[in-house]
């Protein structure tokens, strides 16, 4: 019996103590707001390149009338991440004046047009609308779609799934390309140093794959960049014409 008071006691203790606590903070709550206290605040915008700092000021103009402890931070994360080449925010608070924003941006792979109108794609597949500005930032491959192909825009998932595959399988053959031509059945690699690679349409993660073994084969003796073409349209085999070499 007497243990079981004790117990009781405890409990009690701890209630009318934790009453207290949540008392006093509703207490120092009210008076901050009634002094002003959290009114005036810093927005701290961080980790943002390409998109300014006054884009999201300006995104941010509605919330700066309330003060610190009523905004609503994930409506302030929702607004903010709806801004093109913005994939997502982490906004924090730290108290007494201070909104901390992190900005973490979409990271374009590639350069497309479709229907005459420019888009960058990110690396999750997602179509941005690129200007002129957009574009020079950043410097990604250049996809071009033959006109012998009709609606174009249908194709840009195997055109991401592709990608994402060279990203994340064979990223030493995406950091050295610079356009992809597709055409009827075929795709047509075109590096930094000129070198084609030829590719069907059909099977073509496997002879991506193909390609990445024939690399590793060949170095250190010879790169990809040594040759003028390497075709890979027949089955099981790489068909190679290296470049002229003066000497």
């Amino acid at each position: 019996m007497h243990k079981k008071q004790k117990i009781i006691a405890r409990t009690f203790k701890t209630f009318v103590l934790t009453g207290i606590l949540i008392f006093l903070g509703i207490l120092i709550k009210e008076y901050s707001i009634h002094i002003g206290l959290f009114e005036n605040f810093e927005v701290q915008i961080k980790g943002n390149q390409f998109v300014s700092t006054s884009r999201i000021q300006e995104q941010l103009t509605p919330y700066m009338i309330q003060s610190l402890l009523s905004l609503n931070l994930d409506d302030m994360q929702e607004d903010l991440s709806s801004l093109d080449f913005i994939k997502t925010t982490q906004i924090s608070r730290l108290l007494p004046n201070i909104l901390m924003i992190q900005i973490i941006e979409s990271q374009p792979i590639l350069l497309i047009t479709i229907e005459n109108e420019n888009f960058l794609m990110d690396d999750n597949g997602i179509l941005l609308s690129a200007d002129g500005s957009a574009i020079s930032f950043f410097p990604v491959p250049i996809i071009t779609i033959s006109n012998e192909i009709e609606n174009s825009d249908e194709i840009t998932g195997d055109i991401a799934g592709v990608f994402q595959f060279l990203l994340n399988d064979y990223p030493l053959f995406y950091d050295n390309l610079s356009e992809v031509i597709i055409g009827e059945e075929k795709w047509t690699f075109y590096s930094d140093s000129k070198t084609r690679v030829f590719t069907k349409s059909e099977n073509l993660f496997n002879q991506l794959n193909i390609l990445k073994n024939f690399e590793k084969t060949v170095y250190p003796n010879r790169r990809l960049d040594d040759y003028s073409y390497i075709d890979l349209r027949i089955e099981e085999q790489v068909v190679v014409k290296e470049k002229y070499r003066k000497g």
